[in-house]
């Protein structure tokens, strides 16, 4: 063990790292070593100490965004073909992400393996999203190019799944992985936890970290090249997110924006969700605590909710925005989530409750570096994600009663 090793975990109060040292094989040792260069200590300290101040906001600074919604049967044409030309000409590609694991599901793997009842067959959600896309290719001849953000914890066995399946007859070329960056998991009092004695516990920093992901991992080189002009992103666990829509794509076009999101209506006060909004001007989500109810009661001149679009992490952004993220460092937000992991004594920890901070960057917060945004508001039939065993009959019975 080096002394610039011990320096830095004595400085940052850290020396539980090594609580089991001697206890290790050499093999082991240089593994625990490997997990502490990975550590940026600093950003650590610096994110556990600023996670206690609430961000200041002045309500007096937000304003509405724009939202398509009810359009005519006119504009729908008109979108739906505009489209459909982006996606005839190769210009659309799609980002799963897909980082995590169906812990929470009693489904210890990816979360994209986890299989639900579809017409009348178990189907996992990786190929439940593949039939979408093969539908593209017998209507257009066009195999879209997917491209899937795993993480330090899913990797290696979402690869392996897509292998055995043979890629669910979609082309190997078509199917892009790479894997998104992840930080220690810390207890309460800002110390880092292991997973077993010889190893850190990481987790992945969220699904903000898409864009720097994209670039590190040339991604980024790969659109170019393929000359793709925008990206849907959206997450894994809605089963009825719809990621080829004409519609909503061309709406995007026609109004020269770069970047859209859908959303649904929050239906009142009571439900506990940030809202889009614009603040200082930028596109912005408003936290929960800022929300009041008269925020979320105020209406339009056409008698319409301003500030009750929620986000259901389906967001389209041109190529030319995801680059430019890709050099901004988004901010951080603290998660108190349920992790395993081992005490001081060695002995494996199972929490029944939340018992770490887990930091997190969301795509949200990149649209901030954006002059505006389109929010394509659309209904819950779009919206059924699986959090928790409950959910999977929940997703089963809206995709049966939505007949895809």
């Amino acid at each position: 063990m080096s002394e610039e090793i011990l320096d830095i975990l004595k400085r940052f109060n850290q020396d539980q790292i090594l609580n089991f040292y001697e206890d290790l094989s050499d093999e082991e040792k240089k593994e625990l070593v490997e997990d502490i260069k990975k550590i940026n200590f600093p950003l650590m300290e610096k994110l556990y100490k600023n996670s206690f101040f609430d961000e200041a906001i002045n309500i007096k600074k937000i304003k509405p965004l724009q939202v398509i919604s009810n359009k005519t049967l006119e504009e729908k044409e008109k979108y739906c073909e505009l489209g459909k030309e982006l996606i005839i000409n190769n210009n659309y590609a799609i980002c799963l992400l897909a980082g995590g694991l169906g812990s929470r599901l009693g489904h210890n793997a990816p979360k994209g393996t986890l299989e639900i009842n579809y017409q009348n067959k178990k189907v996992s959600l990786f190929e439940l999203y593949l039939e979408q896309l093969k539908k593209i290719k017998d209507d257009f001849g066009i195999y879209i190019n997917l491209y899937i953000m795993t993480s330090n914890v899913n990797d290696q066995a979402t690869k392996e799944f897509f292998e055995l399946n043979d890629y669910f007859n979609y082309p190997k070329k078509n199917i892009i992985f790479f894997k998104q960056e992840y930080l220690p998991i810390l207890d309460i009092d800002g110390k880092i936890l292991l997973r077993d004695k010889a190893k850190v516990l990481f987790g992945p920093n969220g699904n903000g970290n898409v864009f720097k992901a994209l670039k590190n991992n040339k991604i980024l080189e790969d659109m170019e090249k393929k000359n793709i002009k925008y990206v849907l992103f959206s997450t894994i666990d809605n089963v009825l997110s719809n990621l080829i829509d004409f519609c909503f794509i061309g709406a995007t076009l026609f109004n020269h924006y770069k970047i859209a999101s859908k959303t649904i209506l929050k239906s009142s006060e009571k439900e506990k969700d940030w809202v889009f909004c614009k603040y200082y001007d930028y596109p912005f989500m408003l936290p929960l605590s800022y929300i009041t109810e008269e925020i979320t009661n105020e209406k339009d001149i056409n008698n319409n909710y301003i500030y009750r679009d929620k986000n259901i992490v389906c967001h389209l952004i041109s190529l030319d925005s995801i680059k430019k993220f890709a050099d901004i460092d988004l901010k951080y937000h603290r998660a108190y989530k349920k992790n395993a992991h081992i005490d001081l004594n060695g002995k494996l920890i199972k929490p029944e409750s939340p018992n770490s901070f887990k930091f997190e960057q969301f795509i949200y917060d990149a649209f901030y570096y954006e002059n505006d945004m389109l929010l394509y508001r659309t209904s819950e039939k779009e919206f059924c994600p699986i959090k928790v065993k409950d959910d999977i009959i929940k997703a089963e019975r809206a995709l049966e009663e939505k007949g895809v």
